[in-house]
């Protein structure tokens, strides 16, 4: 179909990975399918953001998640463009999956088209149509221009549940003790680290280093890292004043698919509510400040930035949480640390509980990044009903969106996981059209069969 059409099957909102994944999911499926994204190029934050690398798709030693979302990686692999999934010497997951994130715009995009759906860019969705509680479409703004564009099925890919929201399904935001979010980050990539002194000096020091399970070896035999540690050295550099008011425990960046080249994730801005725009501006303003002055410190100070220097920043800053749905599901930390298996599983993962504190600073009494390592090595299901909202017919969400307490969205909210919620959620779309039902009707037992004919892999056993 062309871009011009207004009668689709399935309407995705959001060109992220996650949206990436649905609409080439939903397409291959049978169903007419229409992605809709407010920039002029996919993969989201992954891409627009430079957030990275993608973790994990594995629980230590087996792939929990496959599919569509590695049929992603194995295209960037086969470019050139990506090592594939890397031993994470930071020994918080197994794995990592570096990319470079030109090459996944491109990528994305190519998936997405081969698959017969259509990408419509320049996009904002304003609104939602409906007939009584039922989707049926969307009303999209474009330079002034005010379109509707129907869908027997949409899809929120918003990351903010925003179609969620604007159609009258009922969402949760923030922690039930205060409203707070994650905190969050602005992305830069660094140019021209010399791997050789890095690697000299924590081999000399390897008490700089935290969090690895494998010891100092592989940072000597790993052709690309990922590096948590210089708590010692950042505290100091804080009580110097050198880094203004950020709250961060530990330096942490990982290598892109260059050894040269690094992702520093390092700014943090707390407080922040990202879906009123006053606040989240003043977070764009002071992460953008932040970026330079965390880059002066690593030159200053941390070994192998010394004649490094910043090669790009992300365009904005990367949300971690917002609003999600309030599914027929919600997934809990509780399901997340002790491996809960469902019924109508339609993803793996084994990402912990990862949860950056909300008030910028880990302490005793405010827990945050890196405090939950009790499902280390666990894998999980996710339910297909925390992606069903309560209420709302003919609308499915995918993405950190899905229906679940804060404490599990810790551990829900990274890309290879919404990516497999993306194939679940494409898939069970062209399904429900297929069959004229609603999304909450499908048949679960024909959407596992699909999804594993399709490379997902779910252990129903």
């Amino acid at each position: 179909m062309d871009i011009t059409a207004t009668d689709w099957d399935v309407l995705v909102i959001g060109g992220g990975l996650t949206g990436v994944i649905a609409a080439t999911a939903a397409a291959r499926n049978g169903a007419t399918t229409l992605l809709v994204e407010r920039d002029g190029a996919l993969g989201g934050t992954m891409t627009a953001c430079l957030v990275g690398p993608m973790m994990t798709f594995h629980a230590v030693n087996e792939q929990v998640i496959r599919g569509l979302p590695q049929e992603l990686v194995d295209r960037l692999v086969a470019r050139g463009a990506s090592p594939g999934h890397i031993l994470d010497t930071s020994g918080y997951v197994a794995t990592v999956t570096p990319f470079d994130a030109e090459a996944l715009r491109l990528v994305a995009q190519q998936m997405v088209l081969a698959s017969g759906a259509r990408i419509l860019f320049h996009t904002t969705v304003t609104d939602t149509t409906m007939a009584g509680d039922t989707i049926t479409g969307v009303v999209t703004h474009a330079h002034g221009t005010t379109r509707t564009l129907r869908g027997r099925v949409v899809i929120d890919a918003t990351g903010d549940a925003d179609v969620a929201a604007l159609a009258g399904a009922p969402t949760t935001y923030g922690r039930p003790a205060d409203g707070l979010v994650q905190p969050v980050s602005l992305m830069f990539r660094v140019a021209s680290w010399d791997r050789e002194s890095f690697t000299a000096y924590v081999m000399a020091h390897p008490e700089v280093l935290r969090l690895s399970r494998h010891g100092i070896a592989p940072y000597r035999t790993e052709p690309l890292v990922a590096v948590s540690g210089f708590g010692d050295l950042l505290q100091q550099a804080t009580a110097a004043g050198e880094l203004g008011d950020l709250r961060r425990e530990h330096v942490l960046f990982f290598n892109t698919h260059r050894p040269d080249e690094v992702t520093v994730n390092m700014s943090r801005v707390a407080g922040v509510n990202p879906l009123d725009p006053e606040s989240l501006t003043a977070a764009e303003i002071a992460a953008r400040e932040q970026v330079h002055t965390i880059m002066a410190f690593l030159r200053r100070r941390v070994p192998g930035f010394a004649h490094a220097h910043i090669a790009a920043v992300g365009a904005r800053v990367g949300v971690r949480e917002s609003r999600r749905i309030a599914g027929e599901v919600v997934l809990t930390g509780d399901d997340i640390r002790t491996g809960r298996r469902w019924p109508d599983a339609i993803a793996r993962s084994a990402y912990p509980i990862d949860i950056h504190p909300p008030t910028g600073l880990a302490t005793l009494d405010e827990p945050g990044l890196h405090d939950d390592f009790a499902n280390q090595g666990v894998t999980y299901d996710i339910p297909y009903r925390a992606l069903v909202p309560q209420s709302v017919e003919g609308l499915l969400a995918a993405g950190r969106c899905i229906s679940t307490t804060p404490e599990a969205h810790g551990a829900t909210r990274v890309s290879p996981s919404c990516m497999a919620f993306g194939q679940a959620a494409g898939t069970a779309a062209a399904l429900a059209v297929r069959a004229g039902i609603a999304p909450r009707a499908v048949d679960i037992a024909a959407l596992q069969r699909t999804l594993i004919a399709h490379g997902a892999h779910l252990d129903l056993a």
